[in-house]
């Protein structure tokens, strides 16, 4: 045993087998920790990165599909404005038309009227002409100041003989009462009358005679006839006749 120095620290030795296998196990199990670490970490990135890029793919697909859609939509909306101008453009021109036609039937119908007044100027002329006439109105004094008699003749113009014509007249003494303006119906002057409408019924002319008696204080200035016919013809007309007696 070796001799040992008085007074100096003394360490203590341990004895370690020696295994050389151990060692090198312990090497390469670091080894392959850090080897699996970086497969690991390497196959992280490589699926982290592969998920990334198909969301990115899918998104970009997705905007693809929508861009492609609002596309259609454009352009069905750009047919739409288009068939929309020409409708407007038809309605328009429909419109013109319209407005064109509407003037010439307005002044087709003011034509129309003016030939309709003509017309009937020609055929009242006519109708004046023809059916029933006033041929003939008498007023002469009687011995009483105040008493008259008449005579009103209706015929029927262009008549034939064998048609009867039928109608009625009404006669009125226009005047003065007191003052003030009258009418008094030949019924109520005439005892020989007792309508209002006096009936008409001849081939040739009817004669309408009488006496009347005039109301005190009523002054006569006309006679107004109002005469109508309904066969063989429609007429009617209003004709006066000033007041005028016979001496």
């Amino acid at each position: 045993m070796p001799g040992v120095v008085k007074g100096s620290k003394q360490e203590k030795m341990v004895i370690v087998p020696y295994r050389p296998g151990r060692r090198l196990f312990v090497i390469m199990l670091f080894l392959a920790i850090g080897l699996g670490s970086a497969v690991g970490g390497f196959l992280y990135g490589y699926y982290h990165g592969s998920s990334i890029q198909g969301v990115v793919q899918y998104d970009r697909s997705e905007l693809e599909r929508q861009l492609e859609s609002l596309k259609s939509e454009n352009s069905d909306l750009n047919r739409q404005i288009v068939i929309h101008d020409r409708s407007s453009e038809m309605d328009k021109r429909a419109t013109q038309e319209v407005q064109l036609t509407v003037s010439g039937l307005r002044d087709r119908v003011a034509q129309l009227e003016q030939d309709i007044v003509y017309y009937r100027g020609v055929v009242s002329e006519q109708i004046e002409d023809t059916g029933l006439v006033i041929s003939q109105l008498d007023i002469d004094q009687t011995d009483e100041p105040d008493i008259f008699r008449y005579k009103l003749v209706l015929r029927q113009e262009d008549a034939d003989g064998d048609t009867y014509l039928i109608g009625h007249v009404n006669v009125n003494l226009v005047g003065r009462q007191d003052g003030s303006a009258s009418i008094i119906p030949l019924r109520d002057v005439s005892s020989e009358q007792e309508e209002l409408d006096i009936r008409l019924r001849f081939r040739y002319f009817q004669s309408i005679e009488g006496e009347l008696a005039l109301p005190a204080g009523f002054i006569p200035e006309r006679v107004q006839i109002a005469a109508v016919e309904t066969e063989p013809m429609e007429k009617a007309f209003d004709q006066d006749f000033s007041w005028v007696v016979a001496e």
